[in-house]
């Protein structure tokens, strides 16, 4: 591995080639500078030792061109074919073959290279020609899904025209209800609080809880029932009235009757009494 200087020098040595006598611009000598263009000047070095060997192969192959055509050429003089002494229509000829040779990057002119060249365009054309038909199908498809695409974007932009019409008709409205509900929920949480400080109140106060509302309901819907049973007792005693003869059994019944309408009318009073309370 070369040392830091060896690269130095390789990359001080390069440079002074590249700009070919000019001042070579300052640079920072440190490993990280060093070392960056000492691997741009290897593979600078790599890229002109490729390109002169490739300079060199065609100019080879030229030579190797000339040659032949100056073979053929002698060739062609020796059995009196010359372009002077071609006609107008064979120089055209001649000059379409050297064309067509140049376009189909032929190496010879022999026909067999023309043919091989002629076969390899038509596969090309064919393979192009596929090629377009795919695309064409590829084109129709997209337009197919644009056009679909489209359609729902309007459908869309269509009903958000729609949504801002109802949104301007009905803002005012939602408006008004969004105000009324936040002064239902102010107003709910004013009798919350309220309701607590009023239990809070009747707590600390010693209030009977059988005079609270609820117990007060339950009280009535008894004495309700009481009243009812009360009347039932009632149309009872009314109904001996029409007892038989028999006076003994008669006032047996009717003062077990009135001892329970006694009891209830005083069990009824009382209760209207702790509820007046």
């Amino acid at each position: 591995m070369a040392s830091l200087q060896d690269k130095h020098r390789k990359v001080r040595h390069w440079l002074d080639q590249m700009f070919e006598g000019e001042t070579v611009p300052p640079y920072e000598v440190n490993e990280t500078t060093i070392t960056v263009l000492y691997d741009l000047a290897c593979k600078n070095e790599a890229v002109d030792r490729d390109t002169r060997l490739l300079l060199e192969d065609l100019g080879q192959k030229a030579d190797e061109y000339n040659a032949e055509a100056r073979r053929l050429t002698r060739t062609l003089r020796s059995v009196g074919l010359t372009p002077e002494s071609l006609t107008k229509t064979g120089n055209t000829a001649l000059g379409t073959l050297v064309s067509t040779a140049q376009t189909l990057e032929l190496k010879n002119t022999s026909t067999t290279s023309y043919l091989l060249a002629m076969k390899d365009l038509s596969q090309a054309a064919l393979d192009v020609e596929d090629s377009r038909r795919e695309e064409q199908h590829l084109s129709k498809e997209l337009l197919r899904k644009t056009t679909t695409a489209m359609a729902h974007l309007n459908a869309i932009q269509r009903d958000e025209e729609t949504l801002d019409q109802r949104e301007k008709m009905n803002g005012p409205d939602l408006e008004k209800k969004a105000q009324t509900a936040v002064f239902l929920q102010s107003k709910a949480t004013e009798y919350r609080n309220s309701l607590r400080q009023l239990r809070g109140q009747l707590e600390d106060s010693g209030v009977d809880a059988t005079l609270y509302h609820h117990k007060l309901v339950n009280q009535a819907e008894e004495l309700d029932k009481k009243r009812e049973k009360i009347a039932e007792l009632r149309a009872q005693l009314d109904s001996y009235h029409s007892l038989p003869p028999d006076v003994s059994l008669a006032r047996v019944k009717i003062e077990e009757a009135k001892r329970e309408l006694a009891r209830l009318e005083d069990e009824v009073n009382r209760k209207l009494e702790m509820m007046t309370l």
